[in-house]
């Protein structure tokens, strides 16, 4: 038995008022102090406190802020209806965080395969200093913190470095939105967009939801399941991960749930063979190293044998699995042995 407390939902969904701002009338620490009260975090899945990521040591070195929204998973959109639906407070949430970085320029990036969302957006930034569109190929993980870097910058970053060591930050569309909602509005973070998805629920689309609400409230509004699913995920079917119950709250980094009639992972656990050192997973890594000893190495437990080999600069992507014609788990090897690594370096 677990020790709880249930907090009945009264349904009047009352709130109280808020306390807005202009930033014009605001510093710098005023801004901060707002996005930390706003409980504002990354809310592309890491969920790191923005105010900590919007204040590096060295403010002056920062020369790009990167509003990432290059939404790369496959079935995922709801960024996409957010630079749609709420393009004004992105880029006046965009403008907030420029305050913070003098030398700094903004820039809205976006896959090619969006055009609406660039031609709405170039028009709307075209008189509005420092902020641009950056047009980026459609070409998965896009979305990767290092990849949008190199992409737009021309710089490289490895596991050992953050955004800030070149000269960047790097926010999710929702969170700039939560940063301007924080700011202005005096908003705290109470609702995101998610996207509820895949051949297994019957109407797909998005849907604003308030933090705390059932998953399975969600599949009652999207028409419910179909009668073959097989497979609930939590987030893209590249980076996402298996859920084992449908009563699951949604939290400020659940961006999406998606429902599988076909679940290829436990059909290739069936038919998996040996690795015939074929080298497609080493070709489709963007990391540049090396899934497929990575994953023996982290079979045989071999910590010291990992790092040697740069297993930290593995993104777990999925790349590697999604490629591999001998259904090697190796996407889920190296993961679980990243873990073990991280653990052992804060026990130190």
């Amino acid at each position: 038995m677990v020790n709880s407390i249930i907090i009945e939902n009264d349904q009047q969904y009352e709130s109280v008022e808020f306390t807005p701002a202009r930033l014009e009338d605001l510093s710098k620490e005023e801004i901060l102090a707002r996005i930390k009260e706003g409980g504002v975090v990354g809310m592309g899945g890491a969920g790191f406190p923005t105010q900590v990521k919007l204040a590096p040591k060295e403010p002056e070195k920062i020369d790009h802020i990167l509003v990432n929204g290059a939404e790369c998973e496959p079935y995922l959109t709801s960024d996409y209806r957010r630079m749609l639906d709420d393009s004004e407070k992105l880029i006046e949430g965009l403008r907030v965080m420029l305050k913070l970085f003098d030398n700094a320029k903004g820039y809205i990036c976006i896959e090619d395969n969006k055009p609406d969302c660039i031609a709405k957006l170039k028009e709307m930034v075209k008189d509005i200093p420092r902020i641009e569109v950056a047009e980026l190929m459609t070409k998965y993980p896009q979305g990767g913190e290092r990849f949008l870097i190199k992409a737009v910058t021309d710089r490289e970053i490895n596991s050992a470095m953050l955004p800030a060591d070149a000269g960047c930050v790097v926010d999710n569309v929702d969170t700039v939105i939560a940063v301007y909602e924080a700011v202005i509005l005096g908003k705290p973070v109470m609702d995101r967009i998610v996207t509820v998805t895949g051949q297994g629920i019957k109407n797909p689309q998005n849907f604003d939801v308030l933090s705390g609400t059932d998953m399975a409230e969600l599949i009652e509004a999207a028409g419910g399941l179909t009668d073959n699913v097989s497979k609930v995920i939590s987030g893209g079917p590249m980076m996402g991960f298996a859920l084992y119950d449908l009563h699951v709250p949604c939290t400020k980094t659940t961006s999406a749930f998606l429902f599988l009639e076909h679940d290829a992972v436990s059909e290739a656990q069936e038919i998996q063979t040996a690795c015939i050192n074929c080298g497609r997973c080493v070709s489709v890594c963007p990391g540049h190293v090396l899934p497929a000893r990575l994953a023996k190495l982290a079979e045989r437990g071999d910590m010291a044998g990992f790092e040697a080999l740069d297993g930290m600069e593995c993104c777990e992507c999925g790349c590697c699995s999604y490629i591999c014609p001998a259904k090697r788990p190796l996407t889920q090897s190296i993961k679980s042995m990243r873990k073990m690594v991280l653990a052992s370096r804060r026990k130190k």
